[in-house]
């Protein structure tokens, strides 16, 4: 079983609440089956309410997964991912070893919008390029770009690998 911090706690716990409220409202309520608009916007809009921002909760997931993996390569003490807002400016992980070493890295959960070619969507490009600086900027001793889709992993290797040279690329996960 993982160990988490407080703060990692604190938040999974609130996912976990907010699945079981959506499992309730879904479990109790049945959309009509030639409702109208207004009612099929009232339905969506309180399935989105409970939900609550889940691109974020996805993210924070991702950034477990980035300190699961940091803490089979180094002595990372007692790191909390949940200290960094999701969405705040900033890289995805900034930290100190025990043995005065310092890890940054950009957690990616994106999905290649042009995957029929190969490549990420404009907007995509746009995004990544800005981690890319950030961790062309950054001086530390380990840098990483953590991705969690197999296809972004191969869109990165191929075609962006040669933007962040001193970068470690690292699949999260391939079950995504």
């Amino acid at each position: 079983m993982t160990e988490y911090t407080l703060g990692e706690s604190v938040y999974l716990h609130r996912i976990r609440q907010n699945i079981e409220l959506l499992r309730e409202f879904l479990n109790e309520n049945q959309p009509v089956e030639n409702a109208d608009a207004a009612s099929w916007f009232e339905y969506l809009g309180k399935i989105r309410a409970i939900q609550g921002n889940t691109s974020n909760d996805y993210s924070f997931i991702a950034c477990l997964l980035a300190k699961q993996y940091l803490a089979t390569r180094f002595d990372i003490g007692n790191y909390d991912a949940a200290l960094k807002p999701q969405g705040a400016p900033g890289l995805d992980v900034e930290l100190m070893t025990a043995h005065g070493q310092r890890i940054v890295a950009e957690v990616k959960t994106t999905v290649p919008y042009s995957a029929a070619k190969n490549d990420l969507g404009s907007q995509q490009k746009s995004s990544f390029q800005k981690d890319f600086d950030k961790l062309n900027r950054a001086i530390a001793d380990y840098k990483f770009f953590f991705v969690t889709d197999p296809k972004t992993y191969e869109v990165v290797q191929q075609r962006y690998i040669h933007l962040i040279p001193d970068t470690e690329l690292v699949l999260l996960t391939s079950n995504s």
